[in-house]
């Protein structure tokens, strides 16, 4: 099993390269839809450590009567049928009757998980694993007000508490706890209902463009997002060059404007709503791409940036200075299909040398200004290069 906190229990969660779920609780369904065959204990055993998670509420079956239950669900929003919001009763709820809104999705197969059993086996890995710790983080979800009370009741002492950036907490805090990150929207509609960061719901903030980290913010504070369209058609090839375009640009935001304690997101995903999203995921992480396209990708456009933000008495090709470099780089991999090799390749990005980091980092650089300066046309042939 994979464990962060042998890099060090001083090390805030700023510092430190960890994997990230996407779409988490979809461990089955079309292939178009499912994105994990491992459930959410397993995924942790493998090195996860933030969990994407996407909840909506719907009927145990097709009678009018039947109850709700909280599940993960894979679709766009856009496109997703909500009914008025009504009076039901809600089996996560101990079968006791709230306002909810009940969500009909337009894939075959597009919800996953009950969200009891994904925090229940949240618990328990950070119980049998004390050292480690979870991050969950909700976004695009309805009812967020009853996730806060089903979260708060399920994680009991495992939720994590208190106050000021999550960035900064270290490992050795973060230690034998579950982490509940609420979207902005979230955040807003259970603020009155007294639910907090002092009660274990914490923010999640996303920094468009790298600047306005506040260490008195309670929660996460980080720049990235997914990169390709879920509708698109291209070929697969062209989801993934799609991808690394847009992450490529992302990670330079990051990079050129952000506080060394923003955490930087990165997406290794190209998930969509059509064709096999494991054969096109098998592909990013065939034997030819693992060891070049996203340790590259990782680096993008980071020359230039680590070595003007560097203090000037750091050499940025010495080896003993990793760890000075290590804070201008993304924190997350965000990942579908999550296994124990993934997890291990993306641990191991916390132990890459300051030279190679470096070398790299101006190669691809240089590899951008070229590009540019044939009109993109570089970047458009890049496919052909896997």
């Amino acid at each position: 099993m994979i464990t962060y906190y042998e890099l060090g229990g001083g090390k805030r969660l700023c510092d430190i390269v960890f994997a990230g779920s996407h779409d988490a609780g979809i461990t089955s369904g079309n292939a178009n839809v499912q994105t994990q065959n491992l459930d959410i204990f397993a995924q942790a055993q493998a090195g996860v450590r933030l969990f994407d998670l996407r909840i909506a509420a719907t009927k145990s079956s097709t009678m009018s009567s039947s109850p709700v239950m909280l599940k993960a669900f894979h679709a766009d929003p856009k496109v997703m049928r909500q009914k008025e919001k009504k009076d039901k009763i809600i089996f996560d709820l101990a079968g006791r009757k709230a306002d909810v809104t009940t969500t009909k999705l337009p894939l075959e197969g597009g919800f996953g998980m009950r969200l009891v059993n994904m925090l229940e086996q949240a618990k328990e890995f950070v119980k049998y694993n004390t050292s480690e710790f979870l991050l969950l983080k909700f976004d695009k979800c309805t009812n967020w007000t009853i996730i806060a009370e089903i979260c708060v009741r399920e994680l009991g002492g495992a939720l994590f508490t208190g106050t000021g950036s999550l960035n900064e907490k270290t490992l050795d805090q973060l230690m034998k706890h579950v982490v509940v990150l609420f979207t902005e929207k979230g955040i807003d509609e259970v603020g009155g209902q007294c639910y907090i960061s002092s009660t274990g719901i914490w923010g999640c903030k996303r920094l468009a463009d790298g600047t306005g980290y506040n260490s008195g913010y309670d929660g996460l504070q980080y720049v990235g997002k997914g990169g390709t369209d879920a509708f698109n058609g291209d070929s697969d090839m062209g989801k993934i060059a799609s991808n690394i375009e847009t992450q490529g640009k992302l990670m330079r935001i990051g990079a050129r404007n952000s506080d060394p304690e923003v955490m930087g997101m990165m997406y290794w995903t190209t998930t969509g709503l059509k064709r096999s999203i494991r054969e096109r995921n098998a592909t990013m992480w065939g034997p030819d791409n693992r060891p070049t396209l996203l340790t590259e990708l990782w680096m993008d456009g980071f020359g230039e940036a680590i070595e003007s933000r560097l203090p000037t008495y750091i050499a940025s090709t010495d080896y003993a200075n990793g760890i000075a470099l290590k804070v201008f780089m993304p924190n997350i991999v965000m990942i579908d299909f999550a296994d124990i090799d993934k997890g291990k390749f993306i641990f191991e990005l916390n132990t890459k040398a300051s030279t190679e980091l470096t070398q790299t980092a101006r190669k691809i650089d240089q590899a951008h200004q070229l590009a540019q300066g044939q009109g993109g046309v570089r970047r458009k042939q890049r496919p052909a290069l896997y």
